[in-house]
């Protein structure tokens, strides 16, 4: 299993919402179009902001994620006796995605509802999919490649090693992943390293938290023009299109199988390993003409 927890992709790149927020309006723009007029009819049925994941389920059975980042709830920590945030439960689906809700986790809301309305369609035959993998079973991705991972998925980098890369960079803040990481399955460097790392990569991985914390299109912009690039994590989880315009090749994600399960596990402080026991289905969505561009074209394959 290598979805990882997406708890470590913070990089010295400043985090900012602006082109993010410009995918998420993409994200609601398409949902809109597919959902053809039914969205304010919709409303959130639950919420759960937990430790680790923001948690939706809508009156239509549908369930969605989103990373939490600990700046986020730092942030909330400060303005939490400056606001009177009201509640979001019973409010419009259609209000939630455009952003129209207050509060300092108002973002990943609309973040973690957009999956939730993403997950027909991942399901259906709208994209090239494969259903019940993850990025590691891709291994052209990784064979005799230069690999730059933003964020330390210590379950791929394990799998990672018998895909024999060229080489694997790893950008972590975080110092008790490091340990794990340099145990023989790559080179950490600093975060202040990023740009550098990146420009000499040939395949760049990133997590889902750097979608929610707002790094997403500054790292893609680091990458070179003929490397792949995978976006990798549950929060991922939406319609590919925006990321597939911005040169993403793969998304590794999942969509949530069992909402309320999912929120249970989300309110008692669970992860994302833990929905993995039922909650949520892997999924590979493949942006194939970008592949087969990059010379990729077994992964369609594999």
């Amino acid at each position: 299993m290598s979805m990882p927890d997406e708890s470590s992709a913070k990089t010295a790149i400043h985090s900012t919402t602006g082109d993010t927020g410009l995918i998420l309006n993409e994200v609601a723009t398409i949902l809109q179009e597919f959902y053809d007029g039914t969205l304010d009819t919709m409303v959130i049925e639950r919420l759960v902001v937990g430790v680790f994941f923001v948690g939706v389920k809508l009156t239509n059975g549908c369930g969605g994620v989103a990373y939490t980042p600990p700046e986020v709830v730092k942030n909330a920590g400060r303005r939490i006796l400056r606001e009177n945030t009201p509640l979001i439960c019973g409010r419009h689906v259609s209000k939630v995605i455009s952003g129209e809700i207050p509060g300092p986790f108002a973002g990943l809301i609309r973040l973690a509802t957009l999956n939730a309305l993403s997950v027909p369609f991942l399901e259906g035959n709208r994209y090239c999919l494969n259903v019940g993998n993850d990025v590691s079973d891709i291994p052209s991705l990784f064979h005799r490649r230069r690999i730059c991972m933003v964020g330390a998925i210590i379950p791929l980098l394990k799998r990672m090693k018998e895909m024999e890369p060229a080489e694997v960079i790893i950008i972590d803040q975080k110092k008790e992943t490091q340990a794990e990481a340099e145990a023989g399955y790559g080179e950490f460097v600093p975060p202040e390293h990023t740009a550098l790392a990146l420009a000499r990569c040939e395949t760049a991985i990133f997590t889902g938290a750097t979608i929610a914390n707002g790094t997403i299109c500054q790292l893609i912009d680091l990458v070179p023009e003929n490397a792949a690039i995978a976006v990798v994590g549950p929060t991922a989880g939406f319609v590919p299109e925006p990321l597939f315009q911005r040169r993403v090749a793969l998304i590794g994600t999942v969509t949530v199988a069992d909402s309320d399960r999912t929120l249970d596990i989300l309110a008692e402080g669970g992860g994302a390993y833990r929905l993995f026991d039922g909650c949520v289905q892997k999924v590979n969505l493949l942006n194939v003409p970008r592949l087969q561009l990059l010379g990729l074209d077994s992964a369609l394959k594999e």
